[in-house]
């Protein structure tokens, strides 16, 4: 279990590198069945931006790479989106599908992420996503 919090505690104590909109949450429903569910999202242009999911519990490992477009932001990237996303589970095997989500930011820079998505896998079958994520934005300096 202890391997699982490595990248996390890298990607933190790299914070003091940022220079544009950054974002870093983690899954509260993941934290309580044991597991770490964590991402971060950059901010590419005012309506886009580049996420990277970590998912990592005792029974398995998943990753996924996704690019989402925010229709209508009013602070960066936020509100409603729509993206693709390539990755996978290691029983799920790996692919890319769609999404869509909404992200909610508050004034006090804090992020809640709900997003779902559908895609196939290179073997032919079905994989899914999922996001509920709880986070800290980081902003430009």
């Amino acid at each position: 279990m202890k391997k699982i919090w490595i990248l996390p505690v890298l990607l933190l104590a790299s914070l003091h590198h940022l220079n544009a909109q950054t974002e870093l949450k983690v899954s509260p429903v993941a934290l309580l069945f044991g597991g770490l569910a964590f991402s971060a999202e950059q901010q590419i242009t005012p309506s886009f931006g580049l996420d990277a999911d970590i998912l990592a519990a005792v029974d398995g490992f998943g990753a996924n790479l996704s690019g989402k477009y925010y229709f209508d932001p009013r602070e960066g990237i936020d509100r409603f989106h729509i993206g693709i996303f390539a990755g996978g589970i290691t029983d799920n095997g790996v692919g890319g599908g769609f999404l869509a989500g909404y992200k909610w930011v508050s004034s006090k820079r804090i992020v809640f992420e709900a997003g779902v998505g559908v895609g196939r896998t290179f073997d032919g079958g079905i994989t899914g996503y999922g996001k509920l994520h709880l986070g800290y934005r980081f902003v430009k300096k």
